[in-house]
């Protein structure tokens, strides 16, 4: 088998629940991957870092607020063919414990949403539509997908891996 180098990256996106509704953030139009998505927020795992520590981390610096009773929902990966990336992923859902929300950084807009807002936004993350009903639920169960983007957050196929 040819050796072949692959670009990799392990990331996350967490689903903060406050009462009713979830924090999505816009991302801002100046970024690489996904500019302009509706996303949660999240980030890439430092090395050797646990999953549940990468998300308390980087949902302490991009949002300011601390997290608890994380749950993974998700697990995945996606290949963005135009950056020739993979990415494997947990798409986790968490409580918020405490803080004040930061209002703006470089990443991009941060808002509490609910559920049916969220899947009515304009420019959503697409793969995140057919799962998000299970990220609001209660299942304890975690689901698998695979999908594809051709460019930016055109999709080009999408399959729940069961």
């Amino acid at each position: 088998m040819m050796n072949q180098r692959r670009n990799i990256l392990i990331t996350f996106e967490c689903f903060v629940k406050k009462g009713e509704k979830y924090l999505m953030l816009h991302r801002a139009s100046d970024k690489k991957i996904m500019p302009n998505v509706w996303m949660a927020p999240g980030g890439k795992r430092d090395h050797n870092e646990g999953l549940y520590e990468a998300v308390r981390r980087e949902v302490k610096e991009e949002t300011s607020l601390e997290v608890k009773n994380i749950q993974i929902k998700v697990v995945g990966n996606a290949y963005l063919k135009d950056l020739d990336t993979e990415v494997f992923f947990h798409l986790v859902r968490a409580d918020y414990k405490s803080g004040k929300l930061k209002t703006e950084d470089g990443v991009g807009r941060l808002h509490w949403l609910l559920p049916n807002e969220i899947l009515k936004l304009d420019n959503l993350l697409v793969e995140l539509g057919p799962v998000l009903p299970h990220i609001f639920s209660e299942n304890k169960n975690i689901i698998s997908y695979k999908a594809e983007y051709k460019t930016g957050n055109k999709m080009s196929w999408f399959k729940m891996d069961r």
